[in-house]
């Protein structure tokens, strides 16, 4: 596959992952996906045959991104509450990095079985090897003593929730809190994340 095959696909993908994040899964049309892209219908399907194709590869994409970040975060041997953490940190940023999709997936794969298994599927042999290794880490803290007994499944639940409420209410806290300048909203993001993070740390303590 030559450059121009390359960026035309990665256009494509662009494109497509736009309008999915605006219109959802069932209300985007691969016509749009084409318009979009600045290709023709035909184009479209020659790269891929299908939507349900486009949806998969964007979202294991988004998978892929987000393992390699946790796997990151376990390369070097750090101290549980500093691993913590980079866990907590890490998933914020990724979802400032992609603030549509929170709700994206409340209502494409909570709400829609057959996307929701796909993804189980997809996620969750790359989620568990991390899952696994952060669950040891965890085990060895309450065994010592500094950490209070929590299932691994409730810390992971704690964690996703804090964070993604933050950017699901958004919306109404830029307009409450007047975060009307990206300098503002950075500030007032950096501060969410911090406190999220000593939420989680102090919910751990003995």
């Amino acid at each position: 596959m030559n450059n121009i095959e390359l960026s035309t696909e990665q256009i494509i993908i662009e494109a497509a992952e736009a309008e999915f994040l605006e219109k959802g899964y069932g209300n985007t049309k691969t016509v749009a996906i084409a318009r979009r892209a600045g290709v023709s219908h035909s184009m479209l399907h020659y790269y891929f045959r299908t939507k349900e194709q486009l949806f998969q590869k964007i979202f294991r994409a988004k998978a892929h991104t987000l393992t390699q970040m946790f796997s990151g975060i376990f390369e070097k041997k750090r101290p549980f509450t500093e691993t913590i953490r980079l866990v907590v940190e890490t998933q914020f940023n990724f979802i400032a990095q992609n603030p549509q999709l929170p709700q994206f997936i409340i209502n494409e794969l909570l709400l829609n079985k057959d996307n929701r298994n796909w993804a189980i599927e997809t996620l969750f042999p790359q989620i568990y090897p991390i899952y696994c290794t952060l669950e040891k880490m965890l085990n060895k803290e309450i065994a010592k003593g500094t950490v209070r007994p929590i299932s691994m499944r409730n810390l992971i639940l704690n964690i996703v929730s804090i964070n993604v409420l933050s950017f699901v209410a958004f919306p109404v806290l830029q307009d409450a809190f007047q975060l009307n300048s990206p300098k503002k909203q950075d500030s007032f993001l950096n501060e969410r994340c911090e406190s999220n993070v000593q939420f989680i740390l102090n919910a751990l303590k003995p």
